[in-house]
């Protein structure tokens, strides 16, 4: 049993219910007492009992009584459950629950700002009206303050240096320029210097400039634009290095 206490990390209602998920969205947790509640059965064990062991534990989490020890299910877990329950609410919320969950965990790609609802639209035309709307919500308010944050990290020409995509990805720098090498972004030039290829340049997703050392040598210096950013992050969370969220560019 793990002493990490689960923080609830998404509040939603679905179907009229009040659904809180603990840990991450990569590997959510459900407490089973709120599983109970949401399909109508008696208590937690009801629902824990009948589903495998693999997919539930005991974990400590945040309520609003303070930190509790109590039987979580996981994302299968609580698939699990749905199916096993004979509640009419049982599957449709199993359903709505895996869409909400696919809807949060979308791909990096750019979404120009007030297209929010025409993306929800387009790839989520299934869910209900009202919780389409949420999650545009959601996006608006969650990109706003994810467009800041890049503003101010881009210098007034609308670059970044590479070593700080790194720092703020979370990821060492060297082991950046190792993976854009591998594929195939980057090389090393001469001078052992990590450059993009030139088709890159091309497509406006980084710029290389001369700068000067304190040697006296010119040295290639590659900087990423918007639009390198957004690929960068693309490719990591396409790989399963980066769990990207969605960010809006302001279209100019």
């Amino acid at each position: 049993m793990a002493d990490e206490v689960l923080q609830v990390i998404k509040e939603t209602e679905i179907l009229g219910k009040q659904i809180k998920m603990y840990g991450s969205i990569e590997n959510p947790y459900f407490v089973a007492s709120d599983v109970a509640e949401w399909l109508g059965e008696r208590d937690g064990y009801t629902v824990s009992r009948k589903v495998s062991d693999e997919e539930k534990d005991t974990q400590i989490v945040c309520t609003l009584g303070g930190n509790q020890k109590t039987t979580v299910l996981t994302e299968d877990g609580l698939y699990e459950a749905c199916m096993l329950s004979r509640k009419k609410i049982a599957r449709p919320l199993k359903s709505e629950i895996k869409k909400y969950l696919k809807s949060i965990r979308l791909t990096g790609a750019a979404i120009p700002e007030g297209r929010e609802q025409e993306m929800v639209n387009y790839y989520f035309s299934s869910l209900s009206s009202d919780l389409q709307g949420q999650i545009v919500n959601e996006l608006i308010e969650k990109n706003k303050e994810l467009q800041q944050f890049y503003d101010d990290l881009m210098n007034t020409e609308g670059l970044m240096q590479i070593n700080t995509v790194a720092k703020e990805l979370g990821i060492g720098e060297y082991t950046l320029f190792a993976y854009l090498r591998g594929k195939k972004v980057f090389f090393y030039d001469k001078d052992k210097v990590n450059v993009p290829y030139e088709r890159f340049r091309k497509e406006g997703k980084f710029v290389v400039k001369e700068t000067p050392c304190h040697d006296g040598n010119i040295r290639a210096v590659t900087y990423a634009t918007k639009k390198g950013l957004e690929y960068i992050r693309k490719i990591l969370r396409k790989d399963g290095y980066y769990n990207t969220e969605v960010i809006v560019w302001k279209q100019t």
